[in-house]
Protein backbone atom coordinates (compact mmCIF):
# COMPACT_ATOMS: atom_id res chain seq x y z
CA UNK A 1 0.00 0.00 0.00
CA UNK A 2 1.41 3.36 -0.99
CA UNK A 3 0.10 6.93 -0.70
CA UNK A 4 1.05 9.57 -3.26
CA UNK A 5 -0.90 12.74 -2.52
CA UNK A 6 -4.61 11.84 -2.76
CA UNK A 7 -3.90 8.53 -4.53
CA UNK A 8 -3.73 5.23 -2.67
CA UNK A 9 -2.10 2.38 -4.60
CA UNK A 10 -2.63 -1.21 -3.49
CA UNK A 11 -1.65 -4.60 -4.86
CA UNK A 12 -4.20 -6.98 -6.38
CA UNK A 13 -2.67 -10.00 -4.65
CA UNK A 14 -4.19 -9.26 -1.22
CA UNK A 15 -5.23 -12.27 0.86
CA UNK A 16 -8.56 -12.33 2.70
CA UNK A 17 -6.84 -11.23 5.91
CA UNK A 18 -5.12 -8.38 4.03
CA UNK A 19 -8.47 -7.30 2.56
CA UNK A 20 -10.04 -7.21 6.03
CA UNK A 21 -7.15 -5.12 7.35
CA UNK A 22 -7.31 -2.84 4.29
CA UNK A 23 -11.04 -2.27 4.86
CA UNK A 24 -10.48 -1.39 8.53
CA UNK A 25 -7.75 1.02 7.46
CA UNK A 26 -9.57 2.66 4.56
CA UNK A 27 -13.12 3.19 5.88
CA UNK A 28 -12.24 5.96 8.39
CA UNK A 29 -9.95 7.67 5.83
CA UNK A 30 -12.18 7.38 2.77
CA UNK A 31 -13.06 11.08 2.63
CA UNK A 32 -9.37 12.02 2.25
CA UNK A 33 -8.67 9.75 -0.73
CA UNK A 34 -9.46 10.78 -4.31
CA UNK A 35 -8.23 7.68 -6.17
CA UNK A 36 -7.62 4.04 -5.33
CA UNK A 37 -5.30 2.45 -7.89
CA UNK A 38 -4.33 -1.19 -8.30
CA UNK A 39 -0.67 -1.93 -9.12
CA UNK A 40 -0.19 -3.08 -12.69
CA UNK A 41 0.71 -6.72 -13.16
CA UNK A 42 -0.80 -7.91 -9.89
CA UNK A 43 -2.78 -11.15 -9.92
CA UNK A 44 -6.17 -11.03 -8.22
CA UNK A 45 -6.24 -13.55 -5.36
CA UNK A 46 -9.83 -13.05 -4.23
CA UNK A 47 -13.03 -11.61 -5.64
CA UNK A 48 -13.53 -10.04 -2.20
CA UNK A 49 -11.25 -7.20 -3.30
CA UNK A 50 -13.64 -6.34 -6.15
CA UNK A 51 -16.58 -6.49 -3.73
CA UNK A 52 -14.81 -4.15 -1.31
CA UNK A 53 -13.91 -1.67 -4.06
CA UNK A 54 -17.53 -1.63 -5.28
CA UNK A 55 -18.70 -1.04 -1.72
CA UNK A 56 -16.26 1.86 -1.31
CA UNK A 57 -17.43 3.35 -4.62
CA UNK A 58 -21.07 3.15 -3.50
CA UNK A 59 -20.20 4.72 -0.16
CA UNK A 60 -18.37 7.59 -1.88
CA UNK A 61 -19.46 7.83 -5.55
CA UNK A 62 -16.92 10.53 -6.45
CA UNK A 63 -14.07 8.15 -5.57
CA UNK A 64 -12.03 7.27 -8.66
CA UNK A 65 -11.18 3.56 -9.00
CA UNK A 66 -9.73 2.94 -12.50
CA UNK A 67 -9.58 -0.83 -11.87
CA UNK A 68 -13.39 -1.00 -11.62
CA UNK A 69 -13.92 1.27 -14.62
CA UNK A 70 -11.73 -0.99 -16.77
CA UNK A 71 -14.31 -3.77 -16.33
CA UNK A 72 -11.98 -6.77 -16.59
CA UNK A 73 -8.93 -8.46 -15.15
CA UNK A 74 -7.14 -11.79 -15.48
CA UNK A 75 -6.46 -14.05 -12.54
CA UNK A 76 -4.66 -17.37 -12.28
CA UNK A 77 -7.30 -18.57 -9.85
CA UNK A 78 -10.41 -17.26 -11.69
CA UNK A 79 -9.35 -16.80 -15.32
CA UNK A 80 -10.60 -13.66 -17.06
CA UNK A 81 -13.17 -11.75 -15.05
CA UNK A 82 -15.51 -9.21 -16.61
CA UNK A 83 -17.95 -6.95 -14.83
CA UNK A 84 -20.18 -3.99 -15.61
CA UNK A 85 -20.03 -0.76 -13.65
CA UNK A 86 -23.24 1.07 -12.80
CA UNK A 87 -23.48 4.19 -10.66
Amino acid sequence: MEFDGDVLTIGAELSMEDIREFEQFIRPRLEYIETIAIEAGGILQSSALIALLVSLKRTRPELNIPFLERGMTTSGAYGTLHWMCHD
